[in-house]
């Protein structure tokens, strides 16, 4: 399966680019009562954990953990 296209519209994010949409190779989305914990795997500086599962009701339960500040 090819990856699929991610938009995001935080555009001081490191990984946002033009017309909205994600360059990072790696994409962790947790759910919001994960995203403080440590995140024990990385990938060209991303980090996330892919070892567990969760369960969200709906869009305002998750979060983007590969968000990075842009640094100018």
């Amino acid at each position: 399966m090819e990856n699929p296209l991610v938009k995001c519209s935080i555009a001081n994010c490191e990984y946002w680019e033009q017309g909205n949409n994600c360059s990072a190779e790696v994409i962790m989305i947790e759910v919001n009562k994960h995203a403080d914990r440590p995140q024990p795997q990385t990938k060209d500086g991303a980090a996330y954990d892919s070892r567990h599962q969760d369960s969200a009701s709906g869009i305002t339960d998750t979060c983007c953990q590969t968000f990075a500040e842009r640094k100018h």
